[in-house]
């Protein structure tokens, strides 16, 4: 397969491949018949096997100085130093039909209330769901049942319209950024402190934020950036953005690519999701 094709398949951007190729020799592609670089099922493997340590917050020196057979077996420490036991979740997972699922889902949230499901059920939930997809044990279609329903119901969520005059947020993922859920976590979370939410479903060019923004009249835009988004290519674009917003514009960054070394003058940084109420406190005036 083509580097394009690697880097859908594992979410793994580009530039982030080449960097790792140059600097630590993987991937390292064979060449087709006209010199193009070509890369098999297997580097598929372990390339995601890397996307999930780094989820566990392990840096790229580290993981490229590992055997395969050691980073197999340090993604199985961690996971399971990380893992809640929860007999209901594994239930959830890879037993219940889709019906089931939703209404399941849907009755934890009406008795636990949104920030109560988001951290004791969905956080638990998308540990397990890293967990089955990792050790194999959950089918690729399973994992997407359960993350599609999710999804619809947070989006579902979101409906909700908050105060006329409440500061309105606009969250979205900038282009070659493929996760969404923790954006979509993130604004519901904003949106249960009080705050406008606008979501954007579709990746956006940079280029295209400062003038959205500007249109939209909110109050700050938010973006997430997963393991699979170079850091360093974060920390670029978030500069720039931060150059051509508005300053009265508040700019948030959430995700595991932003979690260190991000250090830009005016820039919010949401570390965790626990974090959203006391920043929402720190940074805007709800009504």
């Amino acid at each position: 397969m083509t580097i394009q094709q690697l880097s859908q398949e594992t979410g793994i951007g580009v530039d982030t491949l080449r960097i790792w190729e140059r600097r630590y020799g993987f991937p390292m592609p064979g060449r087709d018949r006209r010199g193009h670089r070509d890369y098999s099922a297997k580097q598929v493997e372990e390339l995601r096997l890397v996307r999930n340590l780094q989820r566990l917050g392990q840096r790229p020196k580290k993981i490229f100085s590992l055997s395969e057979i050691e980073r197999y077996e340090l993604l199985e420490r961690l996971l399971t130093d990380e893992l809640p036991q929860s007999p209901q979740l594994e239930k959830l997972l890879r037993e219940l039909a889709p019906a089931e699922i939703e209404r399941e889902m849907r009755s934890q949230l009406r008795r636990l209330g949104l920030d109560n499901f988001v951290h004791q059920i969905i956080e638990p939930l998308l540990l397990h769901l890293d967990h089955g997809w990792s050790d194999g044990s959950l089918s690729i279609a399973r994992e997407h049942l359960v993350s599609d329903c999710l999804t619809d119901l947070l989006q579902e969520q979101l409906k909700i319209p908050p105060g006329d005059k409440s500061p309105k947020i606009l969250f979205l993922t900038l282009s070659g950024e493929r996760h969404k859920l923790g954006l979509l976590l993130a604004a519901n979370l904003f949106r249960q402190q009080g705050l406008g939410t606008i979501l954007l479903q579709e990746e956006l060019p940079l280029s295209e934020v400062p003038q959205l923004a500007s249109e939209l009249r909110v109050a700050a835009v938010a973006l997430s950036f997963s393991a699979h988004y170079s850091t360093r290519q974060a920390k670029q674009d978030l500069a720039s953005l931060r150059r051509e917003l508005p300053q009265e514009i508040k700019l948030i960054a959430g995700g595991q690519a932003v979690r260190r070394g991000i250090r830009i003058p005016n820039l919010i940084i949401c570390g965790e999701l626990q974090e959203i109420p006391e920043l929402c406190r720190k940074h805007f005036s709800v009504k």
